[in-house]
């Protein structure tokens, strides 16, 4: 969590600290009882202080992170889940991808931390710190992969370890531009430690082209042609074209016997410099250990790669010279292995994976590396044993905690629902309570959040999703949204409550609102017996507008007889009645006024018995008005029914 120096101070000072848990964060809080076991306990007034999960680290460029590799962890679980698996050239190309994503992250921390203004100074540190650290990540997924993912032939292991020092040192570019523009280049104090830099690395054509500045070169040529010529013939295992260990090795040693004949025969005595090169070419342990060759390196892993190379060329992953040469070469740094980082490598150096995982997950403040590198792990079938004691796979167990780390971010939750989808064991059991916990702060917001709970089908998430808007739609008077989300989580009760709400705001404004939701009701009208009635009773209205007289007073008796019109907006039908009641041309046959008769009838004793209730509570003209279109309906539908049946007498 994120804490501000006053706030650490502060809670230093609490007493007796109690929590409460809210929308991913705590609040916490001190209390003068400092007994945990008495509820009773006070708190002191504004000693509350709200706590919320780590977000400064959610920059542009580990946004871009994170939206970008969640592309390729959805390629690999779907190329998993293919008839063949995921096969090892798969793996190799999403390890790819992913450590491709993390070395442009580091260029654009690298880029945002020179950009930052000196004002903003805890800034900046706070750039260059996630630049060391995603640096740090890419330099192990590195050469996680070469000893695990790459399916690499006899002698090319070596190769690939020079590629990796080669990527992940210290570029020497500058150095070498400023040794050439020296006016004697062998002068520079850098001189023979870039020469061994570059040979240690496998970079000797490079080398060459350093060695040719020195006076020597043209002063004393043969010494230096002669150690051109070893360089020149040095073999490079994968420009060897031969096919089998034998060939590799008997080339190299072919070689390194040449370079043994010329040391022993003092063809570099006159250097000493060159002296020691070529007792390096030679695979001496003593000169590779030799101060100048240690100074020329910047991390003990370029010493190790460098030794491998001249000693055991043909090393593979799984061989004892890789730990022993590393361990060696961490206790001339140093180092002794004290360093997280270097602990990290060295267990991945000696094939350690449950040990290797452990120190990321403790030292790594994030948890996608894990997560991601995990998952590789777990579909190259390196993970078969690491089934946890308490039922979860080690790469479901990370991946959770990587979508449990950014779901609090407002723009990376749906990327952590995507993720939790495919932890077969508590993925769906995570969605479900993270969704809940997911504020609504927006209308948009929550359609984003039902359609993650409708593709991952959590339907009672997405009941309460809606549920919950329509609520605060409701109490903000906004009837029509709350009935659109009511209909939305087809919630029959409180979509009936909102019916009749409408309904009423019909009688007392005298128009209804939201016309296009209601004309659109279609299928939700079936939801219930009030929100039908609604949709009909709008359909009447149309109707009547449009002329279509007959069609409305069949549909307004329809309504009635079906019993979905609540009793006490009978009096109501019925008064939209009396219009085409009173109308020329007939609009209700004897069976139909007969109905609305007979409803009219049940009507009459209740409206009566509820006058005389509420005399008191009603004033006089409001109990005239009732009654006078009580008797002005009995007085139409006698007419209405005396014109039917006249109507009805020629065909009898």
């Amino acid at each position: 969590m994120a804490l501000q120096e006053g706030t650490q101070f502060y809670i230093r000072q609490m007493r007796t600290m109690r929590a409460v848990w809210k929308d991913f964060g705590v609040v916490v809080y001190d209390t003068k009882n400092k007994s945990r076991d008495d509820k009773s306990a006070k708190v002191y007034s504004g000693a509350i202080v709200e706590l919320q999960w780590e977000s400064s680290k959610w920059n542009s460029a580990t946004r871009k992170l994170v939206n970008q590799s969640y592309v390729h962890f959805v390629r690999l679980q779907e190329a998993a889940a293919g008839p063949n698996g995921a096969q090892a050239d798969v793996l190799v190309k999403c390890s790819r991808h992913f450590r491709a994503i993390l070395h442009e992250c580091v260029l654009e921390l690298k880029k945002i931390a020179t950009a930052t203004d000196g004002d903003a100074e805890a800034d900046r540190e706070s750039y260059v710190y996630q630049c060391e650290l995603f640096s740090m990540m890419e330099l192990i997924w590195h050469l996680c992969e070469i000893l695990y993912l790459e399916v690499l032939p006899v002698g090319c292991l070596i190769q690939q370890l020079l590629e990796w020092v080669r990527w992940h040192s210290t570029p020497y570019e500058q150095l070498q531009h400023d040794i050439i523009s020296a006016p004697c280049p062998e002068e520079h104090e850098h001189f023979w430690h870039l020469v061994y830099k570059l040979i240690l690395q496998g970079s000797i054509r490079e080398a060459r082209d350093v060695l040719r500045l020195h006076s020597f070169a043209h002063n004393s040529p043969k010494v230096f042609e002669s150690m051109d010529e070893l360089l020149a013939k040095m073999p490079m295992m994968y420009s060897s074209g031969m096919a089998s260990k034998a060939e590799l090795l008997r080339s190299w040693q072919e070689w390194r016997g040449e370079c043994c004949r010329r040391r022993d025969r003092g063809d570099f005595m006159l250097v000493p410099e060159l002296q020691l090169l070529c007792q390096v070419l030679c695979g001496e342990e003593d000169a590779l250990l030799d101060k100048s060759i240690v100074e020329s390196c910047d991390e003990w892993y370029e010493l190790m790669v460098g030794q491998l190379l001249f000693t055991s060329p043909l090393v593979l992953s799984t061989d004892y010279d890789v730990v022993a040469t590393a361990e060696k070469c961490l206790g001339v740094f140093d180092a002794g292995g004290g360093a997280v980082r270097d602990k990290i490598l060295l267990s991945a150096l000696q094939g350690d994976i449950m040990n290797l995982i452990t120190l990321c997950s403790a030292s790594i403040s994030n948890w996608w590396f894990v997560a991601h590198l995990t998952t590789i792990f777990h579909h190259s079938g390196i993970l078969l044993a690491s089934q946890l004691e308490y039922g979860f796979k080690l790469s479901e167990f990370l991946i959770l905690e990587y979508a449990s780390s950014i779901m609090s971010h407002p723009s990376l939750w749906p990327i952590a629902l995507d993720y939790l989808s495919y932890c077969p064991t508590q993925g769906r059991h995570y969605q479900s309570m993270y969704v809940e916990r997911i504020p609504l702060t927006s209308e948009r917001k929550a359609i984003k959040v039902l359609r993650a709970c409708n593709q991952y089908q959590l339907k009672e998430e997405a009941k309460t999703v809606c549920r919950v808007m329509a609520m605060r739609a409701y109490r903000s008077g906004r009837l029509g949204v709350a009935l659109s989300w009511s209909l939305r989580s087809k919630d029959a009760a409180f979509a009936a409550s909102l019916a009749e709400k409408y309904f009423d705001s019909y009688q007392s404004l005298g128009e209804f609102m939201d016309l296009d939701l209601l004309d659109h009701l279609g299928s939700a009208m079936l939801l219930s017996n009030k929100l039908a009635f609604l949709g009909k009773y709008r359909e009447f209205h149309r109707l009547y507008g449009n002329g279509e007289f007959v069609a409305a007073g069949q549909l307004l008796v329809q309504l009635l007889v079906s019993n979905i019109v609540p009793m006490k907006f009978w009096m109501t039908i019925l008064t939209d009645a009396l219009p085409l009641l009173e109308l020329e041309s007939q609009v209700f046959n004897t069976e139909q006024t007969y109905a609305l008769a007979h409803f009219l009838r049940q009507l009459s004793p209740i409206a009566s018995q509820s006058l005389d209730h509420a005399a008191a509570e009603q004033d006089t003209s409001s109990q005239d008005g009732n009654n006078n279109k009580v008797s002005l309906l009995w007085l139409a539908l006698v007419r209405n029914l005396s014109r039917a049946m006249l109507e009805a007498a020629p065909s009898l």
